[in-house]
């Protein structure tokens, strides 16, 4: 940016390479129009654009600069400006002749015989630089402005910040000093304020919303895993509980198979029939086994488990009575033929043991027994004489892994289906969680 503008008559042009040297020794720059204008370029408007960059126009005052169109025009356009004008007389005029616009200002005289060129110079330089700070901010300070104002006033081009501070700042502190400033620069910072104000309003209206979503998002984060934790929860407790319900009635199921076998099996044997047997052969001997009766309990027993292949687990079928004792009973026939369970083999009664109800009704049981064949469970129906008295009971004992086998399909198949279903519960709950924050951001917006 040029310090100095330089405005004369083509007359005085001497006076003002002088000038304009003095300047340039002192270290300041200068635009004067023998320099810096290409003949290609629209003359005036270069002219104002080097009087509207400049901190000070010189002006310098004679009989010729007074009376030229231009030299009116330059100060006319410095003045529109607000720029210090410096007018330095190199040739003696009539002061009633000056423009008014001149006229009020301290003219600094080369002009007259007692006036030595570097004295005078001396205070020129006073003038130009008392308070020369504010005279190069003003400077600044204008270009921006019509800078500005040229482009049709595109916020853009507006004051922000800390620019925006000092200016204010500097119009306030220099309302006294010249130069004064302009309606253009005071148009130009109050459109700034108030455009920096918008955006700060913006800024923190941003900021709330931020903060905003910030608070709705943590709530949001807590209740979705806080919902994630009840909906684990009660997933686990519905999946124990749908294992316990389903486990059970698949038990149920297997006890009515197992009370449908020997319910329908023990019709087949004769009450009659199987007491006489037993009562015929009161202990154990090589007889009991030509006996036909045994033979065809025994081949009875047999196709009955032939017939039910269906039932996947081991299945040994037996007929008893009650021992010589409450604390036992005897097995009469068995189809257990990896064992060879003897005639009358004495069997301890547990507690609620099957076999003992199974004399007076048809029970199940799937209470695991462990002995020393292996674990089972069992069911029992009794045999009836044509009056109606037990003599007996049919028994069948189930290997007990078909038990295992059942609640462990039922906890694995159960598990499985939990288990596809479970992320996509998860996913539910996160999406409605995150839709629901969409909503109230749109909402809130």
């Amino acid at each position: 940016m040029n310090q100095l503008f330089i405005s004369y008559s083509r007359k005085d042009t001497e006076f003002a390479r002088r000038l304009a040297d003095s300047f340039i020794a002192q270290k300041m720059e200068v635009w004067v129009d023998w320099e810096d204008i290409p003949p290609s370029v629209d003359w005036m408007r270069e002219i104002e654009k080097g009087i509207e960059e400049a901190n000070v126009f010189v002006f310098i005052v004679s009989p010729d600069s007074i009376n030229s169109k231009v030299c009116a025009e330059e100060v006319a356009h410095a003045i529109k400006n607000g720029k210090r004008i410096a007018p330095i007389v190199a040739r003696d005029v009539d002061f009633n002749q000056a423009p008014p616009t001149l006229s009020h200002l301290n003219w600094i005289f080369f002009s007259r015989p007692q006036d030595k060129f570097e004295e005078a110079f001396e205070k020129v330089m006073t003038a130009i630089q008392t308070d020369f700070d504010w005279v190069q901010t003003h400077a600044r300070l204008q270009v921006k402005a019509l800078e500005w104002e040229r482009n049709k006033k595109e916020v853009s081009f507006l004051l922000r910040g800390s620019d925006l501070k000092d200016a204010e700042a500097q119009i306030l502190v220099n309302t006294e000093k010249t130069p004064t400033s302009t309606n253009l620069q005071r148009e130009y910072i109050l459109a700034s304020r108030t455009d920096e104000d918008a955006r700060i309003e913006r800024e923190r209206a941003k900021e709330q919303q931020l903060e905003l979503e910030k608070k709705l998002g943590s709530r949001l984060r807590r209740l979705t895993y806080l919902l994630l934790g009840v909906f684990s929860v009660a997933y686990v407790i519905l999946f124990a509980w749908l294992n316990s319900v389903t486990s059970t009635l698949a038990v149920n199921s297997l006890k009515d198979q197992m009370l449908a076998l020997v319910e329908t099996s023990v019709c087949f044997i004769n009450g009659d029939e199987y007491s006489s047997f037993v009562a015929a052969f009161p202990s154990a001997n090589s007889d009991v086994y030509d006996d036909y009766y045994y033979s065809d309990l025994d081949f009875f027993m047999n196709d009955v488990i032939e017939t039910n292949k269906n039932i996947d687990t081991e299945v040994v079928l037996y007929t008893i009575i009650r021992g010589d004792t409450p604390d036992e009973y005897l097995i009469i026939a068995s189809t257990d033929k990896a064992e060879d369970v003897p005639y009358r083999t004495a069997m301890p009664v547990r507690q609620n043991s099957p076999q003992i109800a199974g004399l007076e009704a048809t029970v199940a049981d799937v209470t695991i027994t462990e002995d020393e064949w292996g674990t089972w469970i069992s069911a029992c129906s009794p045999i009836h004489s044509p009056t109606q008295d037990s003599v007996g009971a049919l028994c069948a004992d189930f290997n007990a892994q078909l038990l295992e086998d059942t609640r462990r399909n039922v906890t694995m198949t159960l598990g499985i289906a939990f288990l596809v279903i479970y992320p996509a519960m998860i996913a539910l709950v996160v999406f409605t969680t995150r839709s629901f924050q969409s909503k109230r951001n749109i909402a809130v917006k």
